[in-house]
């Protein structure tokens, strides 16, 4: 009688064609991770820039409103920085005419000192007080 000799195990190719797939799996779990932590990011400084962008627009709108009793003294720029996340954004204002009398076109551009590149716009309408 012949004896049977029975394997238990995986042969070499079963192996690397495991691996080769597990490789593949956990890459685009990193791939995943590393893009969804650049969204993050990015998110937060256009939260950032907004925010600053925002705050100046506020300002030119409580002086034409005359909201405050210091809306007098308050000093108005056209550039200017502005702290915001720890990060100082510089901010640059456009002030246009439009259509109606009056009325101008407040447009705030934010910039981030890193790369000089601008990561938010906002603009509002206004009646010009005198």
């Amino acid at each position: 009688m012949k004896s049977e000799k029975k394997n238990f195990g995986f042969t070499l190719i079963e192996l690397v064609v495991a691996l080769f797939i597990l490789s593949l799996v956990l890459s685009s779990a990193i791939y995943s991770v590393q893009q969804y932590a650049d969204e993050r990011v990015l998110l937060k400084d256009r939260f950032f820039a907004h925010n600053v962008a925002w705050n100046q627009l506020m300002k030119r709108y409580q002086v034409s409103q005359a909201w405050s009793a210091t809306s007098n003294k308050i000093v108005l720029k056209k550039k200017g920085k502005e702290l915001q996340g720890r990060t100082d954004w510089i901010w640059e204002l456009e002030i246009e005419k439009a259509m109606g009398q009056d009325l101008y076109r407040y447009q705030v551009m934010v910039e981030s000192p890193d790369n000089n590149k601008t990561q938010s716009t906002l603009a509002v309408y206004l009646i010009k007080s005198n």
